[in-house]
């Protein structure tokens, strides 16, 4: 990596350069309208590795792979995304070994840049190719939250990014207003099988991005399952509304049969879920 004259060497395509950009340089070089703003959030502490950079307050951090420390976010990371760090959050869960808060909920400022386009209030944000540093999310991905507010690149730092094809970009680098809220984000048009409610369902569930086939085979399981329990429970006191009407006397027989077939749904219905749980994270 180059540092000098802002430049950052890439791998192919400004979209999937591998980035080791740390902004602990964009955030010693930032004016003070760039710094982060104290914020009321509850966090909580984590280890760091600093290999990739600095982390500092606005930064995107993910989780290394194995363990609960926590290093500065890229693309290559960014389904492992634990949220932004923060320096002054109004609640801190911390621990000895604790050597940065990290956002858990609340609205807190976040390092961002254009390198995927205009973010506008609304857009969700997810991790960049520029270590620590926040993108728009425009495909599935996981994501640290949604923008509060428009990014205004006039209040931003400019820097110049040069992929291995020797193509320069300019992008601008700065803070905005993040509400806190780590979701896997599914694109308009990312699916036209499933609803969207159901994929971030799934994901979310799963903690990770969920196939389509396993999405739909776990919702054709457990829609299977409502109905055959479905069919059993309302047959069963059907039945017994019928026995019961012609032998009242039998009714300590009856309630005893509703309570056995209660239970077998019950269990029915725990396995099923269990077995979806299983489809989807394994």
């Amino acid at each position: 990596m180059s540092i000098g004259g802002n430049i950052l060497r890439t791998s192919t395509g400004i979209k999937t350069f591998v980035a080791c950009l740390s902004f602990s340089l964009i955030a010693a070089s930032a004016p003070a309208a760039l710094h982060a703003e104290s914020s009321g959030t509850i966090a909580q502490g984590f280890p760091t590795d600093t290999r990739l950079g600095e982390i500092v307050a606005g930064s995107l951090v993910s989780h290394k792979l194995g363990s609960q420390t926590v290093e500065l976010a890229t693309v290559d990371s960014a389904d492992r995304l634990a949220g932004v760090a923060d320096e002054t959050p109004l609640l801190a869960i911390t621990s000895e070994a604790a050597e940065i808060q990290v956002v858990l909920s609340g609205t807190t400022s976040v390092l961002v840049s254009d390198v995927n386009g205009v973010i506008r209030a609304g857009d969700k944000i997810t991790a960049s190719p520029i270590a620590g540093i926040g993108m728009k999310a425009t495909t599935d991905a996981r994501v640290a939250g949604t923008a509060q507010s428009n990014f205004d690149t006039k209040n931003s730092e400019t820097k110049t990014i040069t992929d291995t094809g020797g193509n320069k970009h300019t992008v601008h680098v700065g803070y905005l207003q993040l509400q806190v809220g780590l979701a896997y984000f599914q694109a308009p048009g990312g699916s036209d099988f499933l609803p969207p409610f159901l994929q971030n369902f799934a994901n979310n569930v799963a903690g990770k991005e969920v196939s389509l086939v396993r999405v739909t085979f776990s919702a054709i399981l457990l829609l299977f399952s409502f109905i055959s329990l479905g069919i059993l429970i309302s047959s069963t006191v059907r039945s017994a509304i019928t026995s019961l009407g012609r032998n009242p006397l039998a009714a300590p027989n009856i309630r005893k049969s509703l309570y056995q077939v209660g239970s077998i749904a019950v269990a029915a219905l725990a396995g099923t879920l269990v077995a979806c749980y299983l489809i989807l994270v394994l």
